[in-house]
């Protein structure tokens, strides 16, 4: 895992880069499908995929080749002109999600961003000032810019970054009683139907329902952070599609390019008519390259169904976590949907990832002892048979028992 080229980049990269990141000693090369391989040749079956991001997997041919092509016509040109590859992605995004309107910008924190300015605005427009509060849930989490980071849970903020945003209250999930008190201030409710960096935990249903009637009877808009649960990882297209609500606000990232930087949010057409000329923008957002990616990674999306095989292999991969855990005490819990998943240990999760480096497998840790796991959808019953082994071994080898 730390050979000479490996060890060559990791310094030359570690004297000028900011240290706000706790990096494996690793530095990848290239990728395909559900493998990467290192500067020294070294070969890893990936679970992480790019935190839920790369879901055809690697550089996927038809994404690949959409980039190349539209690299060789026209990159970007602002969002004072139309684009043609953004007018197709626009109306292929908006008639999958069944919402009329979509604003592109570069990234999940951003499209939180541009959501909770919708929500005011549109607020404002309504009500007048005084109904400005977003609600959000604890073990949130919906980007680190400065609204972003509020609406995220209170365990990320950091009195160091003050002044710090006002107008951000939490409740937890299920305690609708609280939740309803906050209401007649409030302009939205923003959620994840499962909350991936907070420890992989899902959003009851019936909590979701509450919800949405609360909303309706307040008048507060239902927005959903889809950045790492949307694109078929949930086992929906979208993961509230697989849940039966439908939200006025979506926002989109992650997987909606197969990793090339792209975000969005979806709302229908009254709510977006509150984001008139002048309101928000972006440079890059929406340009004629992201839009290309992304429009290629959403029509091999839908022609080979990946949300079923994110079904069909989540299964496959949760009962074999389950099976782990009836075989090891230090298993506690086994959360998700389709192949969002997370197991909890009870001992630190830190040298479990870890030791499945060093036997070719990338997983990452949450919330302090929760694995993750975030394949491709394109991961295979035999890669996954494999991995089990690989993660029962390293289990033990970290302190749990057979």
């Amino acid at each position: 895992m730390n050979g000479t080229r490996n060890r060559e980049f990791m310094e030359r990269a570690s004297r000028s880069l900011f240290p706000n990141y706790r990096q494996f000693p690793v530095v990848f090369a290239r990728g395909e499908g559900t493998r990467l391989w290192d500067t020294d040749g070294k070969e890893y079956v990936d679970l992480v995929a790019g935190i839920a991001t790369c879901n055809l997997g690697h550089c996927h041919p038809e994404v690949t080749r959409a980039i190349c092509e539209q690299a060789g016509r026209l990159v970007h040109v602002s969002n004072w002109y139309f684009t043609q590859s953004q007018a197709e992605l626009s109306d292929f995004l908006t008639s999958l999600a069944k919402m009329e309107r979509v604003f592109f910008c570069n990234s999940g924190a951003e499209a939180s961003e541009a959501a909770i300015k919708l929500a005011r605005k549109r607020a404002f427009d309504k009500f007048g000032p005084g109904r400005s509060r977003i609600i959000s849930l604890f073990r949130a989490f919906h980007g680190r810019t400065m609204k972003a980071l509020m609406a995220t849970d209170p365990g990320h903020h950091n009195v160091a970054f003050s002044p710090l945003p006002e107008g951000f209250v939490h409740v937890r999930a299920g305690d609708a009683q609280t939740l309803e008190k906050f209401l007649p201030e409030a302009c939205a409710v923003f959620l994840e139907p499962v909350q991936g960096e907070g420890g992989v935990h899902c959003i009851d249903p019936g909590f979701l329902s509450q919800v949405v009637s609360l909303c309706r009877k307040y008048d507060v808009l239902l927005m959903l952070d889809e950045v790492q649960t949307g694109m078929g990882r949930c086992g929906a297209v979208f993961a509230h599609q697989a849940l039966g609500i439908k939200p006025d606000v979506m926002t989109l990232a992650k997987g909606l390019a197969n990793g090339f930087p792209m975000g969005a949010v979806l709302a229908g057409e009254e709510i977006a008519q509150t984001m008139g000329p002048g309101t928000h923008g972006s440079t890059f957002g929406g340009n004629a390259l992201a839009c290309a990616a992304a429009l290629a990674t959403l029509k091999v999306l839908t022609r080979e169904d990946l949300p079923a095989k994110a079904r069909s292999m989540g299964k496959a991969l949760r009962d074999g976590l389950e099976d782990l855990a009836s075989r090891h005490p230090g298993i506690t819990q086994i959360r998700g949907m389709g192949l969002l998943l997370g197991m909890e240990l009870d001992f630190p999760a830190g040298p479990v990832v870890r030791d499945l480096m060093d036997r070719g497998y990338l997983v990452t840790m949450v919330a302090g002892n929760t694995l993750r796991f975030t394949p491709p959808l394109t991961i295979t019953e035999k890669e996954i048979r494999g991995f089990l082994e690989a993660l029962g071994e390293s289990i033990r080898t970290a302190g749990g028992t057979d």
